[in-house]
């Protein structure tokens, strides 16, 4: 996989974690620090410097994946237990 790739997943968690903590997901300030980012990402993605930037990315995708895995547990595990709480009261009454 390359670098750039990565780096768009990365950005794709990034959203997805901004609109879980109920933020507006796409920003303009966003969207262009996303794409410099990509661009930065893709510059370095050739040549002797591809490692450095598989490196600069997947750390971002950590990061991003940090940021974004929590909340959305969160939100299934509530969604989860009112589906139980629904499917029960839906046995006894």
């Amino acid at each position: 996989m390359t670098a750039s790739m990565v780096m768009a997943l990365a950005i794709l968690l990034y959203v997805i974690a901004r609109w879980a903590h109920n933020k507006p997901a796409v920003t303009l300030g966003g969207v262009v620090s996303g794409l410099f980012a990509i661009f930065i990402i893709a510059l370095l993605d050739q040549g002797k410097t591809e490692q450095i930037a598989k490196g600069f990315a997947w750390l971002f995708f950590i990061v991003a994946a940090y940021n974004a895995v929590p909340p959305l547990t969160k939100l299934a595990t509530t969604s989860t237990k009112k589906g139980a709480v629904q499917w029960k009261s839906t046995l006894t009454g």
